[in-house]
């Protein structure tokens, strides 16, 4: 009703914690099962006033049509003799809780639209911890919800028409009529697009980049990242930090690929980080760090030897839809200033 969930996402992902790639919500069923476990095993185990096996009462949600009760599958725990009653039931709450996020984990991965972009999270160059913390952040519900239904591939597509609803139209991409119009080629694979709109995602992604950096070396910026229009050169004359953006170097011998999206230099400490940001599909967030990395090399070299300063290339890999490469944040910052950025991300 508020659109906050696509009517094809994924029902079980509301339920996974947020850290794992989920919505967070409690479900109250689990919940009411969880409590039922631990409360009956706290009281079969339990010395004292109570009786051994005392009958439960469980409510209707654990019973099925007949009123006999639902099958509840009890994980195997031993009881620990140092450890009291309500500690151990404690442990087995944890422990039905566990297995039964992991049971909702593989449905969502076994789906096969959903699949994809779980499947994708479990790739080893991956960063997990970093590509989930948008959901942690202050989006509003309906934001996310659009977002949630993108990456379980949920939206209305004409791939989605044809392959799952079993309509009758055509699948090609009503933009640039090459290939199949699918999630992953709206938001990444458009040739159409390419020209205006990965321009503009790409603009001020990198312009978030570079105010990020800027507050960092103590230059005065804007307070609000969407306001912040980069200046070509940007200089703090206290740490003698130079930040270009945009902006073409000079080189003695010809280099094509001579202007990264910016170019920081520390005279102090005879540094140089050139940092250059791609947008491209999640599914290549490895192979386009490889290409950045190989695409400046000359210029590396090259300023290298006439500024006389170690100089390191720096690719900014996010995916389309949130994936991030692990070891995005390492260079980008000051040691000090690393863990913040990755919160912030």
């Amino acid at each position: 009703m508020h659109k906050m969930l696509h009517p094809r996402a994924d029902v079980e992902r509301l339920y996974i914690p947020r850290k794992d790639g989920g919505r967070g919500l409690i479900d109250v069923e689990t919940a009411l099962k969880t409590a039922t476990v631990g409360l009956d095993h706290y009281l079969k185990h339990k010395e004292g006033q109570y009786p051994k096996q005392p009958k439960i009462q469980y409510p209707r949600m654990l019973l099925n049509s007949k009123g006999d009760k639902r099958e509840v599958t009890m994980p195997e725990i031993k009881n620990r003799e140092d450890k009291s009653a309500s500690e151990n039931a404690k442990a087995l709450k944890r422990v039905f809780k566990s297995k039964t996020k992991s049971r909702k984990e593989e449905k969502w991965k076994n789906k096969a639209f959903h699949c994809q972009y779980p499947k994708i999270l479990e790739k080893p160059h991956v960063d997990t911890v970093t590509t989930n913390k948008w959901l942690s952040s202050n989006l509003k519900g309906e934001t996310e919800g659009l977002l949630v239904a993108a990456q379980d591939q949920a939206i209305n597509t004409r791939n989605y028409q044809k392959v799952i609803c079993r309509q009758q139209v055509e699948s090609k991409c009503r933009m640039c009529s090459q290939h199949e119009e699918t999630v992953d080629h709206i938001v990444s694979g458009c040739e159409v697009l390419a020209k205006t709109e990965y321009i503009s995602r790409h603009n001020n992604a990198a312009a978030y980049l570079h105010w990020s950096i800027c507050k960092d070396h103590d230059i005065e910026i804007t307070d609000k990242w969407y306001e912040h229009e980069p200046e070509t050169v940007m200089y703090n004359k206290d740490n003698n930090i130079t930040i270009m953006w945009d902006m073409p170097v000079n080189t003695d011998r010809t280099i094509t690929a001579n202007r990264p999206d910016i170019i920081v230099k520390d005279s102090v400490n005879s540094t140089c980080k050139l940092i250059d940001m791609t947008v491209p599909s999640d599914r290549n967030i490895a192979l386009k760090e490889t290409e950045k990395k190989s695409r400046y090399k000359d210029l590396e070299l090259e300023i290298q030897r006439m500024w006389h300063m170690k100089t390191v290339v720096i690719p900014v890999v996010v995916g389309a839809l949130g994936t991030v490469k692990k070891g995005m944040v390492h260079g980008l910052y000051p040691a000090d200033a690393q863990k913040e950025h990755q919160q912030r991300l």
